[in-house]
């Protein structure tokens, strides 16, 4: 009859080397899967894009500038002699057209229906939306439309201009109301027919309404369109270079 054998010592030594070895091996390989899981969860190891390197030496952007639109300034001249109004762009003569100053002269006393001359500027500007041949009543549209030359009318129509007077000799322009205006009255226009504004043809009036603003410079003078416009140049250049003294100069509008 057979015995059983009991394990002997080296066969006890060696499958107990082998099983501590297997421990071993796998609480390394939990160790290992310890530390992957570990950088996987942490942010600083978390993929991100790639920096874009600078060029050490490269030029700033540049940014276009847009070039600015040139200034223009318009002015009006208006001559007693020539009875015509001048439209100046950046004192270069632009346009003219016909026009009538007072039929009773030049002044500025109030109720003398005269035309005030020298240096002027657009207080306001009335009217904008009313139809051509409007008729204004107390620089109110009153919904009435007249026809070019209406027979035996003769009021204020299309647009108001007012004036205000820059000089002693025109301070009350103002005050007596005087404006540049339509009139449908267009076969008088070329010759001293108003009672002291400066009448024009409703197309003029309107056309000229849309291209000056509250302050744009007007000049009633007593003389021809071509001398005062050379006048207003030499003014300009006058003062100009002769800073201190530009209140001096400004006879080219009296």
């Amino acid at each position: 009859m057979a015995a059983h054998c009991a394990p002997s010592v080296e066969s006890e030594g060696h499958f107990g080397g082998i099983t501590r070895m297997g421990k071993h091996f796998v609480i390394a390989v939990l160790l290992a899967g310890f530390v992957v899981v570990s950088r996987a969860q942490s942010p600083s190891q978390s993929p991100g894009p790639s920096p874009v390197a600078t060029p050490q030496n490269a030029a700033p952007a540049v940014v276009a500038t847009p070039t600015p639109a040139p200034v223009l300034e318009t002015q009006l001249v208006i001559s007693i002699p020539d009875q015509k109004l001048a439209v100046l762009v950046n004192d270069k003569l632009y346009k003219t057209y016909k026009i009538s100053t007072s039929r009773y002269g030049e002044g500025d006393a109030r109720g003398s229906w005269c035309t005030p001359t020298g240096r002027l500027a657009v207080a306001t500007k009335i009217g904008a939306s009313v139809p051509f041949g409007g008729v204004f009543q107390r620089r109110r549209y009153t919904g009435e439309v007249l026809s070019i030359n209406a027979p035996g009318r003769d009021p204020i129509v299309s647009r108001i201009i007012w004036l205000r007077g820059l000089d002693y000799t025109n301070k009350n322009a103002f005050d007596r109301c005087i404006y540049i205006h339509g009139t449908p009255d267009e076969d008088s226009l070329g010759k001293k027919a108003s009672y002291g504004c400066i009448r024009m043809r409703s197309s003029d009036v309107i056309e000229i309404f849309n291209w000056i603003t509250t302050g744009t410079g007007v000049a009633i003078v007593d003389k021809g369109v071509a001398r005062a416009i050379k006048d207003l140049a030499d003014d300009r250049l006058f003062m100009a270079t002769n800073a201190p003294k530009a209140e001096e100069k400004y006879d080219w509008v009296r």
